[in-house]
C-alpha cells in the first residue's frame, strides 16, 4: 500500500474512533475502540517515513488531548494544521 493510502486511512481511522470507550458500560465499544487504535498503530508504524510517522502519533495525542478536556479548540487546530503540514510535505 502506498505511503498515501496509508495516511488516509490512518486519517480515517482517527476521524472515526470512539474517544470515550473507557466511560461505556458495554465491552463491544471498548473492544471496537481498542481494534481501532491497534490499527492505527500497526498502520502508521508501517509507513517508512520517520517524520510522518510521528506527525500521525502526535495528531493522535492531541486529538486526545482536546476530546478530554485538556487542550482548548484553538490550541488543539493549531496543531493539527502544524501537524497535517509535516504530513504532507513529507508523503
Amino acid at each position: 500500500m502506498a505511503t498515501i493510502n496509508k495516511i488516509e486511512k490512518a486519517l480515517a481511522i482517527l476521524s472515526q474512533h470512539d474517544w470515550y470507550w473507557m466511560m461505556c458500560d458495554s465491552n463491544n465499544a471498548y473492544f471496537n475502540a481498542r481494534g481501532n487504535m491497534r490499527a492505527f498503530v500497526e498502520l502508521v508504524a508501517s509507513i517508512n517515513n520517520s517524520a510522518v510517522i510521528k506527525a500521525m502519533r502526535d495528531l493522535w495525542s492531541a486529538k486526545y488531548q482536546y476530546v478530554h478536556n485538556r487542550c482548548d479548540i484553538e490550541t488543539f487546530k493549531a496543531k493539527e494544521a502544524e501537524l497535517m503540514t509535516i504530513i504532507t510535505m513529507a508523503a
